[in-house]
């Protein structure tokens, strides 16, 4: 089931279109040799296609995480406590999703969704799975949204948050 604006307090609704918008200005950052990074403010170019490629990733594939449910960022917590508490909640949501890929024989690359300045990451992966199941393990996972790439192009697909795709660069 999505959330939309009439079943969703104001300020969770507030959050998620914050949250909505901020999304297509990510950076995605492979977690391997060299971190390659893919810019999903820019049109894919040849490059880009060539390191997907490179990391077995040339097929239709998500990447999500587990962190942050309902786009609720662990930095925002009132006190360093909470923050610190947050953190290992997050930790212990993004090593359950990866034994449950792990688990399912699902082939995953590590992958953070990063803003541009680099000043937040938040940990997820690039799955080889088909749409349908990456956005049932993203609403498992309370996420508002996934990055689906369908073999040319990325786009901003729903999960909890009520919207229409929408292809990247928007």
């Amino acid at each position: 089931m999505t959330a939309s604006r009439s079943d969703v307090p104001d300020e969770q609704a507030r959050l998620v279109d914050e949250k909505w918008s901020q999304y297509p200005c990510t950076v995605l950052e492979l977690i391997a040799p060299g971190a390659p990074r893919i810019d999903l403010r820019r049109p894919l170019g040849d490059r880009e296609r060539a390191i997907l490629r490179e990391h077995g990733l040339d097929l239709p594939f998500a990447i999500f995480t587990a962190e942050n449910p309902w786009g609720e960022n662990a930095e925002d917590e009132p006190t360093p406590a909470a923050e610190d508490a947050a953190e290992r909640r997050n930790s212990a949501r993004r090593e359950r999703l990866e034994e449950e890929l792990r688990g399912a024989d699902v082939r995953f690359v590590r992958c953070d969704g990063v803003a541009p300045d680099g000043d937040y990451r938040e940990h997820g992966v690039a799955a080889l799975l088909d749409k349908a199941a990456a956005l049932a393990t993203a609403r498992r996972y309370r996420q508002l949204a996934i990055f689906w790439y369908d073999g040319r192009d990325f786009w901003l697909v729903g999960a909890l948050a009520d919207r229409p795709p929408m292809r990247l660069p928007g």
